[in-house]
């Protein structure tokens, strides 16, 4: 019986690896539901050769039992295969930290994390200066959480700095490349951040918890209805914003107000009291923070940060005084708490064409001497090509197909779509990305610097016309005067004369 049993076993070995076999092979090219599927088809062909083979003689029948026992024993079950791939899928998630301290050896601290990450797969922007470190970056959970426990671990500068996990939509990597590199400014202030003391927490705002921060928003602070001031470039406050924030003037950050650019402190505190509640907020925290440490330097005391950034009060206190999503600066481009992945991503802004509700992430050009960020609905992209206005449609250098998700590829992939030239992609580039966005950026500081200096001539010009009129006005004051001492002078005189006059009379009649 053991013989048969093993005779039994070795005649139905192909067919009892059958299954592992189907799956093995459709693994890498079929969806989940279609391995599943291709699991119980392959289990019922294996029955079936089973009972099959099972008629070749008489004593084979009596293994019948024991054949499907082993079949059930060697298959793998649909919630097996299930779990299996599930295990086998990598987690990719996007972290993001910062910490303002004094580094002595920037370039030191630098080395050091190059060469941990030598062998990690992690990528996205790690920036150090001499006042800290501003990180953002992604990869495999395994990795990129084990970079960021060994920095907020075992580096002496960054102990206990805590780190943000986002695992909304990050299928893959999120960022292109990895760099970890030395930046005098960790932030591109108008003016650079060496001059800032934003290493001393005292110098900076004061934090609050998210909690706090949706307290004071619903109540005010101290019986002051506060300024909510968005610390971001505009194009973020169209995809989302808190509940009172005015939509930044600046398209990007580094316009935002400082002593080196034409207005100092931003449009909305400038009729405000220095004493007035600001309640600053950023994506990650590291924007207001800094800034704060300026506006407390411009003389405003009352100032408040949101401790972590929009993605930790999401986190904590989900959307409640919040409108539409918030903009990340990764291949995600939007995100939205408790959102399932197939729903659209809410705007709080309408589309940037026509008016009507915009979709999520925003959309460069397609024209590439242009690249300009905008927000739109789904007619308008397909309608123009993914461009941002009419006059795009029509420019020499239309490389990139309409961006939905993600990043845009290399140039060299997308051929002469869009273009009448018979130049290469290569070629055409070679001739420079234009001037696009720098034209842009100049118009807008232009603008800017007309805008102030206009101002300033009014003022000088309001000066001038109050000291005209009050140099009128005394000098009419002076003339009344005058007229008056005139007035005075003739009277005394006709005194002395009618005295005279007197005098002259009585010697006369005194001489008779």
């Amino acid at each position: 019986m053991a013989k048969l049993g093993a005779l039994a076993s070795s005649s139905m070995s192909p067919f009892l690896s059958a299954p592992r076999v189907l799956l093995a092979k459709s693994r890498t090219a079929m969806p989940l539901a279609c391995r599943l599927s291709s699991l119980s088809s392959a289990n019922l062909v294996l029955r079936h050769l089973q009972s099959d083979a099972l008629r070749i003689s008489p004593a084979a029948f009596a293994l019948r039992r024991w054949s499907n026992l082993a079949a059930a024993s060697t298959s793998p079950t649909d919630q097996e295969a299930e779990a299996s791939l599930e295990q086998n899928q990598e987690e990719y998630v996007v972290i993001n930290f910062y910490h303002l301290v004094d580094i002595d050896r920037p370039h030191a601290v630098i080395k050091a994390h190059k060469d941990y990450l030598r062998d990690k797969d992690v990528r996205g922007r790690i920036y150090f200066s001499e006042q800290g470190v501003n990180a953002q970056f992604g990869g495999p959970r395994k990795d990129a959480v084990e970079y960021a426990e060994w920095v907020t671990k075992t580096q002496p500068l960054f102990l206990g700095v805590r780190y943000q996990v986002k695992m909304d939509r990050t299928d893959g990597h999120q960022y292109p490349k990895m760099r970890v590199q030395y930046k005098p400014n960790l932030i591109s202030l108008a003016g650079g951040m060496s001059g800032l003391p934003v290493t001393d927490p005292a110098a900076r705002a004061t934090p609050l918890k998210p909690s706090q921060w949706r307290d004071f928003l619903s109540n005010g602070i101290k019986g002051q209805k506060p300024v909510v001031l968005d610390v971001r470039n505009s194009y973020e406050w169209d995809a989302g914003h808190f509940v009172g924030a005015e939509r930044p003037l600046e398209e990007e950050f580094n316009e935002t107000p400082t002593e080196s650019t034409p207005v100092d402190v931003p449009r909305y505190l400038q009729e405000a009291d220095p004493d007035t509640p600001v309640m600053m907020y950023c994506t990650g925290g590291i924007r207001c923070d800094v800034y704060s440490a300026y506006l407390k330097k411009k003389g405003y005391r009352n100032l408040y940060t949101l401790e972590g950034g929009v993605q930790t009060y999401m986190k904590e206190e989900g959307l409640d005084k919040w409108n539409g999503s918030l903009f990340v600066f990764d291949g995600r481009m939007a995100i939205r708490p408790n959102k399932e992945e197939e729903a659209p991503l809410e705007a709080a802004a309408p589309c940037a064409l026509c008016g009507g509700t915009a979709e999520l992430p925003h959309t460069n050009c397609a024209n590439i001497d242009c690249n300009k960020l905008f927000m739109a609905c789904s007619g308008c992209k397909t309608q123009l090509k993914g461009c941002c206005c009419d006059a795009c449609i029509t420019a020499p250098r239309l490389l990139r197909p309409v961006k939905i998700i993600g990043q845009y590829g290399n140039w060299t992939q997308y051929g002469r779509d869009g273009s009448d030239s018979d130049e290469s992609p290569v070629e055409k580039m070679a001739t420079g990305r234009g001037e696009g966005r720098i034209s842009r950026r100049r118009k807008r500081q232009a603008a800017l610097k007309d805008k102030e200096l206009a101002k300033r001539a009014m003022k000088v010009e309001r000066r001038r016309h109050a000291k005209e009129a009050m140099a009128a006005a005394l000098g009419e004051k002076s003339l009344e005067n005058d007229v008056k001492n005139v007035g005075n002078e003739d009277e005394e005189k006709m005194v002395k004369l009618r005295e005279l006059r007197e005098r002259l009379q009585s010697s006369q009649k005194s001489s008779v």
